[in-house]
């Protein structure tokens, strides 16, 4: 795909290149080696998938996010088909795109423009993300998984 290749290219052009990298079906998401978040590629039909707020739905350039995660350093994301999911370095989960069946972890199906710290992992250390198709999964650093979002086919575990 053009778009996915000018992402790529762009970024690795910067000084500060990828550390990280996750593909979803319309869109991609990085993390440089400080930490930031940047995506690009297209929104249209996943309010919010882009990270960048309200009306952004296409770019074609990687593009940083505003100042996500409360000033935490991002160490890990996952791309899914219409949200994302960022691990910072402290072990909060932040989620951000499209809310239906609750696949963003805020204990609703409202969309969220921008990444959202998940408040049901207060005090806990999540090591591990996922971002699937319709549902999210953690792994905190005791060995618990956690999952949530559509549940059609068990695959909620």
């Amino acid at each position: 795909c053009a778009v996915r290749w000018l992402c790529c290219s762009a970024l690795l052009r910067e000084s500060n290149a990828p550390a990280r990298v996750s593909a979803g079906e319309q869109h991609s998401v990085f993390i440089d080696g400080e930490g930031r978040l940047s995506s690009c590629g297209s929104g249209a039909g996943h309010p919010g998938l882009l990270g960048h707020g309200e009306g952004v739905t296409l770019l074609n350039a990687p593009t940083r996010l505003p100042p996500a995660l409360g000033g935490e350093r991002a160490v890990s994301v996952s791309a899914g088909e219409g949200h994302s999911l960022a691990l910072a370095a402290e072990g909060s989960v932040w989620s951000w795109g499209e809310g239906a069946w609750g696949k963003l972890g805020h204990g609703n199906e409202q969309d969220h423009r921008q990444p959202k710290k998940i408040e049901a992992f207060a005090g806990q250390r999540v090591v591990a993300v996922s971002a699937g198709d319709y549902h999210s999964l953690a792994l905190t650093a005791d060995g618990a998984v956690w999952s949530w979002g559509e549940g059609y086919f068990g695959k909620l575990g």
